[in-house]
């Protein structure tokens, strides 16, 4: 099995986007027991990689550092945040949280702590409406402000929202090495580079799925979940 798991914030709050403290430390310590390598990206997406998870955050909220960091550190893990740079500077609000959004210092301690910081955009909108030009300015202002705080350039994206058309694709995958949607299934050799799923930690609140991730009981229930979110068009 070859995944990307993917969580927002990590605290006990209400709602799709948190995930509980507890829980997050129950599934790193079964990932640590498990046979499955928890890898950074470029790692995960070498053809020669046969198995493996990555972990990734979106937005930039504060419980990342404040929580998930130490877990992290804890077993060695590498991880990624996808970073919507605009909403550290006040330019935009996300959707309701519970743990506010993380500093740049902050942000700076996740990267020298193993936290990859990829790019999110600057203001978090829906890249479908926006023009090619508009895209482009998204994009190279939330590359250069991270670039600028912790001296590394983004190489991989997670599509806002997980909104994504042919024409966002094809201008999204000339800028990053991958780009990341919100389809809920494991990775497949058959994946453009541009296009790939990520599994929600909204999915992953049961021991039972996340002790087996790698085995067949998860991978039925992730094909059912998946199912419902089709017919229910939200994926």
């Amino acid at each position: 099995m070859r995944a990307v798991l993917t969580f927002h914030r990590i605290d006990d709050g209400a709602g799709a986007l948190s995930y509980p403290a507890q829980r997050f430390r129950a599934l790193l310590e079964a990932l640590a027991d498990s046979d499955i390598p928890v890898v950074d990206l470029s790692t995960l997406l070498d053809p020669g990689t046969a198995r493996g998870l990555a972990i990734t955050f979106d937005d930039g909220h504060a419980s990342v550092h404040d929580v998930a960091l130490p877990m992290l550190a804890r077993h060695g893990f590498p991880a990624h945040l996808f970073l919507c740079t605009g909403w550290l500077e006040g330019e935009v609000a996300l959707p309701p949280r519970s743990d506010g959004a993380l500093t740049w210092d902050s942000v700076g301690r996740l990267h020298d702590g193993g936290v990859a910081i990829e790019s999110h955009t600057r203001r978090h909108p829906d890249l479908r409406t926006l023009g090619d030009a508009a895209i482009d300015a998204e994009c190279a202002a939330a590359d250069e402000m991270i670039e600028r705080r912790v001296g590394r350039r983004p190489r991989y994206f997670a599509y806002p929202f997980g909104y994504h058309d042919a024409r966002v694709v094809n201008r999204i995958g000339a800028r990053y090495a991958a780009a990341f949607t919100t389809q809920l299934r494991p990775l497949s050799l058959r994946d453009p580079a541009a296009r790939l799923p990520r599994l929600d930690a909204h999915y992953l609140r049961s021991p039972l799925v996340f002790r087996h991730l790698a085995g067949p009981l998860a991978s039925r229930y992730f094909q059912a979940r998946r199912l419902l979110r089709i017919l229910r068009r939200t994926e």
